[in-house]
């Protein structure tokens, strides 16, 4: 049975993920309503500046032309 739980809580712990340092935020406007954008990363790419949004967004890279306003440097 110890070694039951032993196993059990080392997987939890392999499934804890942390996440990456947020370097600023931005808002969208979504389905008519301002919502505030935790961004994680910032890239200029093709030439266009993309952020790397979590939620709503997915965790995705997104162009900043998708928010209304952002406290982030322009890469």
């Amino acid at each position: 049975m110890k070694k039951i739980i032993v196993i059990a809580l080392g997987m939890l712990a392999v499934g804890c993920q942390s996440l990456p340092p947020q370097q600023c935020i931005a808002n969208a406007k979504i389905g008519g309503q301002d919502t505030k954008v935790s961004i994680y990363g910032v890239r200029k790419q093709a030439n266009q500046t993309q952020y790397y949004a979590g939620n709503p967004f997915g965790w995705k890279w997104v162009s900043a032309n998708n928010f209304t306003s952002s406290t982030c440097d322009k890469a």
